[in-house]
């Protein structure tokens, strides 16, 4: 009868043990999935930021409106720009900040990799003075912070529509 209960504990104790491993396989197995998840949901997140940007540069291209002001900008030709351009323009970035305001959302809760953050940051950065004296809104304190620190890091390097377009807004204020 002893021995009964013996083998009664020792089959309770394996059980038990499978039981526990099961327990563990099943949480290697869902870490698995939510990393699995997290790629393919980070992999849509570049998808729609590719589209979204083949989409703002569609129109860029496709119409003469947006097209003129674009190749003042780039020419460095600022004082041809005329106030319905410059309005136009507005728009036009202010939906860009948008945009960036967004990448900046997804980089600080770990939707993208710091790769395309840093790619958008170093363009809103390029955009910083002409985003100023369009009168862009910017209330996302915290990207306008990432955007001035990358502004005046070693590692930015300004284009050189950036440059001349800096350089006229200082001779206008002088």
């Amino acid at each position: 009868m002893f021995g009964f209960i013996m083998k009664t504990n020792t089959i309770l104790t394996i059980t038990t043990a499978l039981g526990n491993v099961a327990v563990l396989a099943g949480l290697v197995f869902l870490i698995i999935e939510l990393r699995q998840t997290s790629s393919i949901a980070r992999s849509e997140i570049r998808q729609d930021r590719s589209n979204a940007m083949i989409e703002e540069f569609s129109q860029i291209y496709s119409e003469d409106s947006v097209l003129s002001v674009h190749m003042a900008l780039m020419e460095g030709d600022f004082e041809a720009i005329t106030g319905l351009e410059k309005e136009r323009l507005f728009w036009f970035e202010r939906v860009r900040y948008q945009r960036f305001e967004d990448v900046y959302y997804q980089f600080i809760n770990g939707l993208i990799d710091e790769s395309p953050f840093r790619e958008s940051m170093a363009f809103a950065a390029n955009r910083k003075a002409l985003w100023g004296w369009l009168g862009i809104p910017k209330p996302n304190a915290g990207m306008n912070a990432e955007v001035d620190r990358f502004h005046t890091s070693e590692y930015f390097s300004p284009e050189p529509w950036a440059i001349r377009f800096s350089n006229w807004l200082e001779s206008k204020d002088a």
